[in-house]
């Protein structure tokens, strides 16, 4: 066993509590020989005694294992470190220190994927085949082992990148498959790795993903900008709206940009169709009554009462049953218009 230092911990944890190496061997069942050979380093307490003694000292296991947890990751740590050097100019090298460094700490969840990397860049880098298996197996050992979220999508990918070079698109369609849609990960990877309807479906969600992530940002700095008065620091200083709010409305103005280049028809003319997603409609007229609450805030109450006009026109006539359900549309909407000052403004 490497770097075991229980017994360090173990010390720590009676000192503390101010109980004897008698007292705990007491408690425990065991010897106080037994007590003082772990804390000696001389032997360790058996795996089934780990649970009883962290419940002892009402500490979870990672607490007992602290120690030398945070000295193993630091040393494997900086191997990878000082491997990375290598990856690009000499593979074979980095790949040679990675495998020396895994004798060491077989099983080694850091090393296993720094090893796969190195494979998955010979593979794209310089063509290089003769890993397939191998970088098939370890990253099977990775994805059933790992609770890291990111790093089992990733391997996910890479295993898929070594199946379609084995020439078997299926399994790496079913490992792709397998990856959540949250964050764009199943659709991105379908774009970048598979071919033909399964590509461009990807391709199509996959836009439409940082389509709403790109607006959905423009909104958020806009707001960060509009909003710049209402920080303590910026009312210290005494900015005026002139010094932020063409911010705000530059940023505004981008996102219904974005938001209105995608629309499935021409602006107006099929109002409650051309949008990709329930969702968007929302999100058009906000942008609207944005910046109309710009064009207040810099004096401009024409071009501030047009947004809103225009804001309204849209709102009731993208939802086909908008007459029909008028109070319950109109609410959110009269909520924004309160929310940016233009309360004065609902009808």
């Amino acid at each position: 066993m490497t770097n075991i230092n229980i017994g360090n911990k173990i010390r720590e944890l009676r000192k503390k509590k101010g109980i004897t190496q008698e007292g705990l061997a007491s408690v425990l069942f065991v010897s106080p020989q037994a007590v003082s050979k772990w804390e000696s380093g001389l032997t360790y307490p058996d795996m089934e005694m780990i649970p009883v003694i962290a419940g002892y000292f009402e500490v979870s296991m990672d607490i007992l294992f602290d120690y030398d947890i945070r000295e193993m990751k630091a040393k494997i740590q900086k191997i990878i470190d000082d491997a990375w050097d290598y990856l690009f100019d000499d593979t074979p090298k980095y790949i040679e220190i990675i495998k020396t460094a895994l004798q060491e700490y077989p099983g080694n969840e850091e090393l296993l994927t720094a090893l796969l990397d190195a494979y998955e860049y010979a593979l794209r880098d310089e063509g290089d085949v003769t890993h397939l298996d191998e970088m098939i197996e370890l990253s099977q050992k990775i994805i059933t082992e790992s609770n890291d979220f990111i790093r089992v999508c990733n391997v996910k990918d890479i295993q898929a990148a070594a199946y379609l070079k084995k020439g078997d698109y299926q399994k790496a369609k079913g490992v792709l498959e397998t990856l959540p849609r949250e964050y764009d990960l199943r659709d991105s990877a379908f774009a970048f790795r598979l071919s033909g309807r399964d590509k461009l479906n990807g391709a199509i969600m996959s836009r439409c993903h940082h389509l709403q992530s790109l607006y959905q940002a423009c909104m958020e700095e806009g707001n960060a900008w509009f909003f710049m008065d209402q920080h303590p620091e910026v009312k210290f200083r005494d900015y005026a709206p002139e010094d932020y709010i063409p911010e705000a409305l530059k940023c505004y103005e981008k996102g219904l940009l974005v938001l209105t280049t995608f629309l499935l028809t021409d602006y107006y003319d099929a109002p409650a169709d051309q949008y990709l997603w329930e969702g968007m409609q929302t999100f058009h007229w906000s942008f609207l009554q944005c910046i109309a609450a710009c064009y207040k805030k810099l004096g401009n109450i024409e071009e501030c009462e047009k947004s809103i006009s225009e804001a309204y026109k849209l709102i009731s006539v993208v939802w086909k049953d908008f007459e029909e359900n008028k109070e319950y549309y109109m609410e959110p909407f009269y909520k924004y218009l309160e929310n940016y000052d233009l309360a004065e403004y609902i009808k």
